[in-house]
C-alpha cells in the first residue's frame, strides 16, 4: 500500500496548546503504521502554527479564511437580520485535492456553544468530502450532548451517521452516541495528546519542596457564568489565596493556550489579571508562567508541581500525562467523562462554578494531598495503558485507508 496523505483539519491554531498536542499527537500516532505518510495541516495562521510546531514533520498549508465582505458572508448576515440561519460551507473543497483522508481534529468542536448555539458550516464541509469518495474521519474527539438543542441534535446525528470513523476519547462520547443510534462507525481511544513527550514524567513525591499547586484558568471561566469579569477574577483570586494560606502553598498559575489577537481566549493574560487580583501579601507565593512554552515546554513545568488544577482539558491532558495528580475544573460534561476515564471515578472532577465556593477546592486539595502516594502510583500504571490505547483506532484506520488508496 502506498503512503497516505492525510488531511488534518478543524482546529483555529496550535497557539491552542491542545491543538498542538493533537497536531503531534496524531503524526506519532499515524506514523507508527505509516512511517512515510504524508500529513498536512490546514492552518489559519501558517508562520505561527510552523513555528509552533517545530520538530514535526507535518506540512502546514493555508486554510484560508471567511472573508468579511465576500459574498457568501454578505448574504448570511442579511439573512440572520432576517431571522433566517444559514451555514454555508466556509472551507475550501481544493484543499482535499490529492488527500486519501481528512481527518477532523479538535477535541471539542462537535458541540454546542456556552449560549447553546451551534453551526453546520464545518459539519457541510465533511459531508462534501464524503461526497467526494473521500473518507471523513473525526479523531480523538468529544462529541456533545446536544440534548438542550434537539434541532442541533438532529443535524449532527445525521452527519455523524455518515462519517467513516469516529475516534472518541471518552466513555462519554461513546454512550452518548450510542443513544443517537451512531455504534458501528465509533472506536473508543485515548486522545492523541498522551503520546506527545511520554519520557517526561513526574519522578514522585517531591522531597523537601514547598508544596506547589499548578493552576490554570481560562477566560472561558467568564463565559459560563452570568457574573462580571472582574467578579469571576476576584473571586478567583480569594480562593487562591485560600490555597496558599491553608497549604502554605506555593502557586504557578499555568496558561495552556497563549495568543496576542484573542484577548477572550488568552489564558495568559487572564491569569495575569487574577495574579494582580491577589492580594499584596501573597505575592510572593505566586508565580506565574510568562513565556510561551508550547505544550512540551509546559509539560516540563507540570512535573514541578506536587499537584494541577486545570481548567483548560488539555492542561488536565498535559499533567496526568506525566503522572501529577490532577483536579479537573469543568465547563461541561467533557471534564467529567475525562475525570472518570483516567481516574475510574468522579472524585477529581469539580464544576466550574464550585471552584470559587468557599471550602470546597480545599476540601478536594487536602484529600489529594492525603492519598498523594496512592494516586502516583495509580497513575504510574494508568497513563500507559491510555498511552497504549491512543493507538487503537490504527486497525480500524487501516480499513478505511485500504478502501480508498490503491495497492503499490
Amino acid at each position: 500500500m502506498k503512503s497516505p496523505k492525510i488531511l488534518l483539519i478543524g482546529i483555529g491554531g496550535v497557539y491552542n496548546y491542545g491543538c498542538e498536542a493533537i497536531v503531534r499527537g496524531t503524526e506519532i500516532i499515524v506514523r507508527s503504521e505509516y512511517p512515510d505518510a504524508n500529513i498536512v495541516y490546514a492552518s489559519h495562521r501558517v508562520t505561527d502554527d510552523c513555528k509552533m510546531l517545530e520538530g514535526s514533520q507535518v506540512q502546514v498549508i493555508e486554510r484560508g479564511r471567511f472573508k468579511r465582505y465576500s459574498l457568501k458572508n454578505i448574504c448570511r448576515k442579511l439573512l440572520t437580520l432576517a431571522g433566517i440561519k444559514w451555514c454555508p460551507m466556509v472551507d475550501s473543497l481544493g484543499l482535499v485535492e490529492g488527500v486519501d483522508a481528512v481527518f477532523s481534529i479538535g477535541g471539542d468542536i462537535y458541540t454546542l456553544a456556552p449560549n447553546g448555539g451551534y453551526s453546520m458550516s464545518f459539519p457541510k464541509f465533511g459531508d462534501a468530502v464524503r461526497k467526494r469518495g473521500i473518507p471523513y474521519v473525526l479523531w480523538g474527539a468529544s462529541v456533545g450532548p446536544f440534548t438542550t438543542n434537539l434541532k442541533a441534535e438532529k443535524a449532527y446525528t445525521k452527519h455523524l451517521k455518515g462519517l467513516s470513523l469516529i475516534t472518541a476519547r471518552e466513555a462519554a462520547t461513546v454512550d452518548y452516541l450510542r443513544t443517537l443510534g451512531i455504534s458501528a462507525n465509533v472506536v473508543s481511544c485515548a486522545d492523541p495528546a498522551y503520546v506527545v513527550a511520554p519520557e517526561i514524567k513526574a519522578a514522585g513525591i517531591r522531597q523537601g519542596s514547598k508544596f506547589t499547586i499548578g493552576i490554570n484558568l481560562s477566560p472561558l471561566s467568564v463565559s459560563y457564568t452570568d457574573q462580571a469579569e472582574d467578579d469571576v477574577i476576584h473571586a478567583q483570586a480569594k480562593t487562591i489565596e485560600g490555597l496558599i494560606k491553608i497549604f502554605d502553598a506555593r502557586i504557578v498559575l499555568i496558561p495552556h493556550v497563549v495568543t496576542d489577537f484573542s484577548e477572550s481566549d488568552d489564558d495568559l493574560r487572564y491569569l495575569c489579571k487574577i495574579q494582580k487580583a491577589v492580594a499584596f501579601e501573597y505575592q510572593g507565593s505566586l508565580t506565574l508562567l510568562a513565556s510561551d512554552l508550547g505544550f512540551v515546554g509546559t509539560k516540563k513545568e507540570l512535573i514541578k508541581c506536587d499537584l494541577v488544577i486545570a481548567a483548560r482539558m488539555h492542561c488536565a491532558i498535559n499533567a496526568l500525562a506525566a503522572q501529577v495528580p490532577t483536579i479537573l475544573i469543568a465547563y461541561s460534561q467533557k471534564a467529567v467523562g475525562m475525570c472518570q476515564y483516567v481516574y475510574g471515578n468522579g472524585d477529581w472532577v469539580l464544576p466550574l462554578n464550585m471552584f470559587t465556593q468557599e471550602g470546597v477546592i480545599e476540601k478536594k486539595v487536602r484529600s489529594i494531598k492525603d492519598q498523594e502516594v496512592k494516586i502516583r502510583y495509580y497513575l504510574s500504571k494508568r497513563i500507559p495503558e491510555i498511552q497504549q490505547e491512543a493507538y487503537r483506532p490504527l486497525a480500524r484506520l487501516k480499513k478505511v485507508l485500504r478502501c480508498n488508496i490503491h495497492q503499490g
